[in-house]
């Protein structure tokens, strides 16, 4: 691993980065508002603008990285997402600074679709998995250091700072990987049509949820856009390389249940930061450093549970894991209805440990049932659509409330009415964000159904061939004779064997298909 010490350096600079940067406009919100004289509301714009263009970018720069090589795609992300980095903090006003954002969005995604595949492709296989753990561990750093971080930086330099640090970072992870040997492209196909389809439908409909148009131009920007999505899933199906592996992820109920569970958990989750953030600097009246410290027990607990659930997947299943961690974040929802403007900061505790260990219990887990469902030639084609899945979740949620804050706040700031209408709307945002657990579970739910049944089906064919074994014509003695010793060794294998399980429990798999 010492010959791509600079290049898995890069890649954890980057992660780190990406994650503090999600998590620190949620502190500097009523910072940047106050710069630009807009309702700390409205700088959400800036949140939902990047969420939005990278989701509605992503399959595009998965056909760039395929057509021209992950290391040159990953190269250009990394200058071109420090150079808007820093060109946002020129930005005068909101709408300027929305913009750039959005344009920064886009260059992440290429660095998005290419940072896992890069350690995928060039890291030894012995030293794989402590790389991949290294770049996992650098993205919940950032989120656990993160609100702390950005709190002092606001309080004390300016929220600009973030972004000064951001452009450093980046350009520092392009002159890391500058010299690596370059790859070769995957497909010589680059169907721009396609492309700029896939984007142009993907932004119209999370521009129409964010509520940036009227109500009757919503309407019409929202029908046109899932217009566009039918016709380009057609399209799609039919095409010979396809963006989005539709029949890859349709045939596979069990992917497609876990895929469909982490959308709707990543819809739910994706604003409760912000949300509490907000409640604290604008209706209790915390300073940033405060907040930011208070909002560190959740990333932490995160991280921490993160990591025990991939020793915990191996003695009751990754699939009981993301159905414990799915219930456990709805319940962290459900505790914060009771949240007031007077409320004692246990509230808010209470809630960040469930959502907390929720999320660790859920996140890892249902990666393990993603890439477990598919043979191993199919891992890339899994973990891209896993990204998708989950940026898409995080769009749709930043999305929603945006439009959510949009229209039901009208007071001025500061205001009693400003407070309980800011403290309605998010009220209103946790009952979306229950919803969606709520619908997230059904998913595992229907997820774990499969899994049952695809190892009772195993099973079965194992019994039948047992069966089969056991009838063989009885001119044949030795050979039977000789068959079961090996089938009661092979069996007694297997009942000591770490995928052995209680009848009743659904039994783990080999590496396609581990226990449920």
């Amino acid at each position: 691993m010492r010959t791509h010490f600079k290049l898995l350096l890069a890649l954890c600079l980057t992660s780190f980065l990406s994650s503090f940067m999600g998590s620190s406009l949620n502190i500097a919100m009523p910072f940047i508002a106050q710069d630009y004289h807009c309702s700390p509301e409205n700088v959400t714009w800036m949140i939902n603008a990047f969420t939005a263009s990278t989701a509605a970018f992503l399959l595009a720069s998965s056909a760039l990285a395929n057509r021209f090589g992950y290391l040159k795609i990953f190269l250009i992300g990394a200058l071109s997402s420090g150079v808007m980095s820093f060109a946002v903090t020129l930005a005068p006003e909101l709408l300027s600074g929305s913009i750039v954002r959005a344009i920064q969005g886009m260059t992440m995604s290429l660095i998005f679709c290419t940072g896992m595949a890069l350690i995928s492709q060039r890291v030894e296989r012995e030293y794989r998995a402590f790389a991949i753990a290294y770049n996992v561990a650098s993205v919940y750093a950032g989120l656990t250091f993160s609100p702390l971080l950005s709190g002092l930086i606001v309080d004390t330099i300016g929220w600009r700072t973030m972004f000064y640090i951001t452009a450093v970072g980046m350009v520092a992870s392009f002159f890391l990987t500058y010299h690596e040997p370059k790859d070769q492209p995957i497909t010589q196909q680059l169907p721009l049509g396609r492309m700029i389809a896939s984007f142009a439908v993907g932004g119209a409909i999370l521009l129409a949820l964010s509520g940036y148009t009227s109500y009757h131009n919503f309407i019409y920007l929202l029908i046109a856009g899932l217009i566009g999505l039918v016709i380009y899933l057609i399209v799609e199906y039919r095409a010979k390389e396809q963006l989005l592996p539709i029949q890859f992820i349709w045939g596979n109920n069990v992917l497609k249940y876990a895929l469909f569970a982490s959308t709707f958990h990543y819809f739910g989750s994706f604003v409760f930061t912000l949300l509490i953030a907000m409640h604290l600097q604008l209706i209790v009246g915390y300073a940033a450093a405060t907040t930011g410290f208070i909002l560190m027990v959740q990333p932490f607990l995160m991280v921490v549970f993160s990591s025990l659930s991939g020793k915990l997947s191996h003695i009751v299943g990754p699939q009981y894991l993301t159905i414990s961690g799915m219930v456990l974040c709805l319940a962290g929802v459900i505790v914060l209805f009771g949240l007031e403007p007077s409320s004692s900061l246990t509230i808010i505790f209470v809630a960040q440990v469930l959502l907390g260990v929720g999320f660790g219990l859920f996140s890892a887990p249902n990666t393990v049932i993603v890439m477990s469902s598919v043979e191993p030639r199919h891992y890339a084609m899994a973990s891209a659509v896993q990204s998708i899945s989950r940026t898409v979740g995080q769009a749709s949620s930043m999305a929603v409330l945006t439009a959510l804050l949009h229209y039901t706040i009208n007071a001025e700031v500061g205001t009693t009415l400003y407070i309980r209408e800011l403290s309605s709307s998010i009220h209103l945002s946790l009952t979306i964000s229950s919803i969606s657990y709520g619908i997230g579970l059904i998913f595992c739910l229907l997820c774990l159904k499969n899994r049952i049944a695809i190892v009772r089906a195993r099973r079965a064919a194992a019994a039948q061939q047992e069966q089969q074994a056991q009838a063989a014509p009885a001119d044949q003695p030795a050979q039977a004779q000789a068959y079961e010793p090996a089938a009661e060794a092979q069996t007694a294998g297997q009942a000591t064997s770490s995928t052995a399980v209680p009848a009743q429990a659904p039994a783990p798999v080999s590496s396609t298909e581990p226990k449920a």
